[in-house]
């Protein structure tokens, strides 16, 4: 049985399933370390620890780190040598981007037990055999489990040998030029986007430097709200004088990425911050907030993220403030930013994407 408060959802009923096999067939795993890492529901947790296992939790998202928090404690926020080490079976839910589950292998390769098992679950739909081929990069043993509550799991076993201190190819890296400066960005492998530049983040930052300079006065505080790999807190902090910008995301591997475009940019006067929305600061305290709100939510397309983060806006928003936000013209979301922020107007648009400005009252 699992909490109520972290009920399984399809994903995680098919790795409870393969996992009570899994120790079936190998009993010798049920006493060995297991890592559960970025469940999505608190289910696989609930369960590991009820069933008294050697149990590490690895949790990337704030959000589900805090809600999570009274079944797994505090929790590290990305993987490494101590969180893997002896580790002889790895659960993980695997994201959108290949760059995710390229990093997560390496390490799991590097720095688990050479017997370790990883089972990479997720709905059928949402699988393809570019995964595989990224877990036979470092694996042996490639091999698909029984479908089960239409999702399967991509076993991996028999580690490759690998070499260097971290994934070859992680952080990404590219060179970008936006509203005329020159930036280098990085990305590590769960960063939605990876290294590339958004284009409605550059819509925005070119909107930003040609119609709204006024909105970064001296002595003003400024946020990226939802920062991933820093594009707009490294512009904001080449392009302001003066200005205190705070970078902020959910995402740990987004605060890692986020930090290394800083260092990258030799950017050293940005204060970045893992926390889901704007929980740390405190009422009525920022001048502007930049938002590029995501409308993925794992696999899935959702509204409520962008909901979450335009309330949170409007708490720590100063009377007066501004909250610019670019996104897809498919999302209509004016009436929310009016409803929520306050007096909100369209500042400019393209065929893909809208740009507004809120005010709060």
């Amino acid at each position: 049985m699992t909490n109520e408060l972290f009920a399984p959802d399809n994903v995680d009923r098919m790795l409870l399933r393969v996992l009570e096999e899994t120790f079936v067939a190998e009993p010798w795993r049920k006493t060995a370390p297991i890592v559960v890492i970025n469940d999505a529901t608190g289910a696989l947790s609930d369960w590991a620890v009820k069933h008294d296992l050697d149990v590490r939790f690895v949790q990337d998202s704030a959000a589900l780190g805090a809600a999570q928090a009274p079944v797994t404690g505090t929790v590290a926020t990305s993987l490494s040598p101590e969180a893997l080490n002896g580790a002889a079976t790895v659960v993980y839910r695997l994201a959108r981007p290949l760059e995710a589950l390229e990093e997560l292998a390496w390490q799991v390769a590097a720095w688990a037990d050479p017997r370790v098992l990883l089972l990479a679950g997720q709905l059928q739909r949402h699988l393809n055999f570019s995964m595989n081929n990224v877990l036979a990069a470092v694996f042996e043993d490639v091999s698909a489990s029984r479908g089960y509550h239409k999702a399967r799991a991509l076993r991996a076993a028999s580690p490759k040998p690998v070499i260097g201190h971290g994934p070859p190819r992680m952080p990404r890296k590219n060179s970008v030029t936006i509203a005329s400066a020159s930036l280098e960005l990085r990305a590590f492998g769960l960063t939605f986007g990876a290294a590339k530049l958004d284009p409605g983040t550059r819509f925005l930052l070119e909107t930003l430097f040609t119609q709204a300079v006024d909105s970064f006065a001296a002595g003003s505080t400024a946020v990226d709200l939802g920062c991933g790999n820093g594009t707009i807190a490294a512009v904001l902090a080449k392009k302001t004088r003066d200005v205190a910008i705070v970078a902020t995301d959910d995402s740990a591997s987004a605060v890692r990425s986020t930090l290394a475009t800083l260092a990258a940019n030799n950017i050293d006067d940005v204060d970045v911050l893992h926390q889901s929305g704007l929980v740390t600061l405190g009422d009525a305290s920022v001048d502007t907030i930049v938002l590029n709100p995501p409308f993925h939510d794992g696999t899935e397309i959702t509204g409520d993220i962008a909901q979450f983060l335009f309330s949170e806006a409007a708490r720590v928003l100063k009377p007066g403030g501004i909250l610019w936000t670019v996104f897809n013209a498919s999302r209509g979301y004016r009436k929310s930013l009016t409803k929520l922020v306050g007096p909100t107007e369209q500042i400019t648009r393209n065929q893909r994407f809208i740009i507004t400005r809120s005010q709060k009252v």
